[in-house]
């Protein structure tokens, strides 16, 4: 006589296979008190309606109103008692294909489970449940705001002499020539027009003291981050704050880290936590669907940096209609790029001497990190460990050789989310307290209902931007962010650091004079000048002029000059006070040169009998001369 029919729906699986143990600690995670499980082992006695030698080939689901279920079917009808995915027991009950592939795809996963179990274990380790990010992403967002609040005390230190009312490129001469762009080429211009085109808080004001408040209150909000105060407002207006500066930095804040640092920033607004204040280990479990946002984030990040250095010559010419040589082609690069990158530190010099076959496997490593492990970040718990490790220590050895300020720490950061808290040390495990989303369940519908249509929108438009830069095309069309005018947001952005080696190294002097016979040199901080002045570490600062000397000098070289080198040079001639601390020391203390003149030379690290003989860390040789420039007479 059978047992009358259990109060909810049993689950009874094999209890001695580890495979079936693992996936009931999933779905009672899922499911919670909905559903009861049991081994069969110890509950088939109550239920003497089902053959015995059943129970091991499948799970058999026992329902209140006496209705067994075995198999896939048993899967499916779990799923409706979690009120989840009613449809799939709708497919499977009306369409007798669905059906037929489920199951046999049940009775192949069941008759193959030693095998299975032992893979899951090599790639997964023995702790099958889904895996969780309270750690990652706690650490994360502080450590988002460690990144926020040097990348906002850095500028702080140089806007008044780079984008202030009497800085190299103001910031208010800016925005009035942008609303006159508007006035001139589309009247009557909305006043809005300007605003989305450019979009900055610094329309209300965009003088010295506003520029100097959007720094200082992003500092702030950067160190109420650090302490887990209004996380998502915080971060709103973090964004804002810096999309606000990026906008009127101009060229100062053209760099790829710069946008890096946004796009991570908006994405983390949906990582964070909706609460007054966050609790550490103890806030409920982040979506998972914010978590792959910035996992995708980190992929295009580092394989499109290895598919450019691969294509980025594919339709660059030589004059004889041959294509410019390509030093990542031919694993050359890092012969180059010690002496060549923007700011060297003294370390590079010591790397620049490294055997060829070392530079040649140096490079491998870059591709095997930037183009191999990315597709790791999407793979199980092992192979996400090792592209963690592999980004984390190239970024590391970036650091080591040359000055890329908050880049490799940001990138650093990104990578941390990789790690579940399984790989973590004990202490911090223990330290957990928050509630995880349910396996099957959606984060609240408010979110969502930002979320998943941002989440879709930004992983159609990366895939478009990654397959454009592994097979770059003449005929790529218009991107959605080109087509929705939202390019200026910053949402979704290509990249492709160190696209292109260059192979030489063009440096500026730039010297005074009062009288047109006798010059002095302007010294730079941080950028080479001094042949016996080491190269210096200012890792995280970034001292954006010394970054902008390093562009300028590759422009002249190809007889251009810009704006705001012109600029500069007026300053040097004014005696600028806002502009002179940007450099090393002013040499005209007392007044400003009458003349100013420009020298380029080609740069090189000097070899090992140079530097015992003289003590030079560089030797050089001189390019071109421009003529002096003086202020015209009033």
């Amino acid at each position: 006589m059978p047992d009358s029919p259990p109060t909810r729906p049993t689950m009874l699986f094999d209890g001695n296979c580890g495979v079936c143990r693992a996936a009931v600690d999933r779905w009672r995670e899922a499911t919670g008190e909905k559903i009861e499980y049991a081994p069969y082992q110890e509950a088939a006695a109550r239920f003497p309606q089902i053959d015995k030698h059943q129970f091991g080939r499948a799970v058999h689901l026992v329902e209140p109103d006496g209705n067994v279920s075995r198999g896939a079917e048993a899967v499916f009808r779990a799923m409706v008692h979690c009120g989840r995915k009613r449809w799939l027991l709708w497919l499977y009950q009306h369409l007798p294909p669905v059906a037929f592939v489920s199951e046999s795809s049940y009775r192949l996963y069941a008759a193959n489970r030693k095998p299975i179990a032992l893979v899951r274990r090599i790639w997964w380790g023995k702790d099958l449940k889904p895996p969780t990010y309270h750690i990652a992403s706690a650490l994360f967002l502080r450590l988002l705001g460690l990144v926020y609040l040097i990348a906002f005390v850095s500028l702080w230190t140089q806007a008044n002499g780079l984008i202030g009312d009497h800085g190299i490129l103001p910031a208010q001469d800016y925005l009035d020539d942008i609303k006159q762009h508007f006035d001139i080429q589309f009247p009557p211009a909305s006043p809005l027009d300007p605003i989305w085109h450019t979009p900055t808080l610094a329309w209300i004001s965009a003088h010295d003291g506003f520029l100097n408040f959007l720094c200082a209150s992003g500092a702030i909000l950067s160190l109420a981050l650090i302490l887990g105060l209004l996380p998502m407002p915080v971060l709103i207006l973090l964004w804002l704050d810096y999309l606000s500066l990026v906008h009127v930095g101009q060229d100062f804040l053209s760099f790829q880290w710069d946008i890096l640092l946004l796009e991570t920033g908006f994405a983390a607004i949906f990582l964070a936590p909706f609460a007054l204040r966050s609790r550490l280990f103890a806030d409920r479990h982040p979506p998972r669907l914010a978590i792959w946002l910035l996992w995708w984030l980190l992929f295009r990040l580092m394989f499109e940096s290895g598919a450019v250095k691969l294509t980025w010559n594919e339709w660059a010419l030589m004059p004889d209609g041959s294509r410019i040589p390509n030093t990542w082609a031919s694993l050359t690069a890092l012969d180059f790029h010690y002496w060549t990158q923007p700011l060297p530190i003294w370390t590079s010099w010591y790397f620049a001497k490294l055997p060829e076959w070392f530079q040649k496997l140096s490079v491998i490593f870059v591709f095997v990190v930037e183009l191999a492990l990315p597709w790791f970040i999407f793979g199980p718990r092992v192979l996400r460990y090792v592209a963690c490790g592999g980004i984390t220590l190239l970024m590391i050895l970036i650091a080591a050789t040359g000055n890329y300020n908050f880049f490799n720490l940001l990138t650093i950061v990104l990578a941390v989310l990789l790690l579940d808290d399984k790989a973590w040390p004990r202490f911090l495990q223990r330290s957990i307290r928050g509630t995880d989303w349910p396996v099957l369940a959606s984060p609240t519908r408010v979110r969502t209902l930002f979320l998943v249509p941002f989440a879709c929108f930004v992983f159609v438009e990366g895939a478009l931007q990654v397959k454009q830069t592994a097979a770059p095309s003449e005929h790529y069309g218009p991107s959605l962010i080109s087509q929705w005018n939202l390019r200026q947001f910053f949402l979704v952005n290509p990249y492709g650091l160190f696209r292109q080696m260059t192979e030489r190294r063009p440096e500026i002097l730039i010297e005074g004079s009062t009288d047109g016979d006798n010059w002095k040199p302007y010294e730079f901080r941080w950028k080479p000048g001094d042949l016996s002045r080491p190269p210096r570490f200012c890792t995280p600062h970034q001292p954006r002029l010394d970054w902008q000397m390093w562009f300028e000098a590759l422009n002249l070289e190809g007889g251009r000059m810009t704006a705001w080198f012109q600029s500069f040079i007026k300053k040097l001639l004014q005696g600028e006070p806002n502009v002179l601390p940007l450099l090393e020391e002013n040499p005209f203390p007392d007044a400003p040169p009458k003349f100013v003149r420009v020298t380029l030379y080609q740069y090189h690290f000097t070899d090992a009998d140079q530097r015992r003989q003289t003590g030079n860390w560089w030797r050089r040789d001189q390019v071109w001369q421009g003529p002096a420039w003086s202020l015209p007479q009033r």
